[in-house]
């Protein structure tokens, strides 16, 4: 009888050795390849409007592909049901995005801490490997980050010319000579050519961020390994910010550069994310309430 009840007690040991606990805590770190969804009036957000040869509105063509980052932080995950879990993360999370397009290059960093809280599902292959997909949202508070504008316009000549400021294009058809790029003075200062600011001081930046998540992936024993994407569903900046303060001091009557120049503001650009991620468990650490 005692040996049976042993070999009962081992059993179920081993049953829940190899069984990943109720709540586990776990750390991640991972790769970010983070962009704007658009390009669409950037480039009059920082005071500039570029037009073609028949003098229609074309604007920046688009951003660069990614800004490369980082996350690290700290991940908890429930255990809800034998497929279904709740995963949270606590995150240093860098975004961004790079412009290099009609003579101008901005490099913008936005750097939060983030907390995403996603349902996964697993599929169980073996005793050591399952896949994952999960979906959820994210919320984020904006730490720091420094965005860099450099307008290459007649560098090459000197002494350097500077734009023309006018908020309408022209094409002499006598001579030739065209202005085909506006300009208003208010946004980037006296050296209107070289800027830098910080990103979340700026104003029009939206310094919180939320939005969803989804991501596939598998798990091998305590390693989770997933590939995320992240698009947020408030903006970086706000296209229809008003900004009479600094147009009043030069005696503009204009609110923001998109009624400077005339143009209708488009929605305004959110971020989005591609991320490559490695969580490890610590499953010997028990919350205690499966016990």
């Amino acid at each position: 009888m005692i040996s049976v009840v042993f070999a009962g007690l081992n059993d179920l040991y081993a049953q829940r050795r190899n069984r990943a606990p109720l709540i586990r805590l776990g750390v991640r770190a991972g790769f970010n390849m983070s962009d704007l969804t658009s390009a669409n009036g950037l480039d009059i957000y920082n005071g500039l409007a570029y037009y073609d040869a028949g003098l229609n509105y074309v604007g920046f063509t688009d951003t660069e592909p990614f800004k490369y980052g980082f996350n690290a932080g700290l991940a908890l995950q429930a255990e809800l049901s034998d497929s279904w879990f709740l995963q949270a993360n606590l995150l240093y999370y860098t975004k961004g995005y790079k412009l290099n397009t009609q003579n101008v290059e901005i490099s913008a960093s936005a750097n939060y801490l983030q907390i995403p809280v996603n349902m996964v599902y697993k599929y169980e292959l073996s005793d050591d490997w399952r896949i994952l997909a999960s979906a959820g949202v994210f919320v984020g508070v904006g730490l720091h980050g420094f965005t860099d504008f450099e307008d290459h316009y007649g560098e090459e000549r000197s002494p350097r010319p500077q734009h023309i400021t006018t908020n309408t294009p022209t094409i002499n058809p006598e001579t030739g000579q065209s202005n085909l790029i506006c300009f208003e003075p208010t946004v980037h200062g006296a050296t209107y050519w070289k800027d830098r600011n910080d990103t979340f001081a700026t104003d029009g930046t939206w310094s919180v961020d939320a939005g969803f998540e989804v991501g596939l992936g598998v798990e091998y024993k305590s390693f989770q390994f997933m590939i995320n994407y992240q698009i947020s569903a408030l903006p970086l900046y706000d296209y229809n910010k008003e900004f009479k303060a600094r147009y009043e001091t030069k005696n503009i009557d204009a609110v923001n550069s998109f009624d400077y120049f005339g143009i209708d503001a488009p929605m305004s650009p959110r971020q989005h994310v591609i991320s490559f991620n490695i969580t490890y468990f610590f499953d010997n650490w028990d919350h205690g309430i499966r016990w």
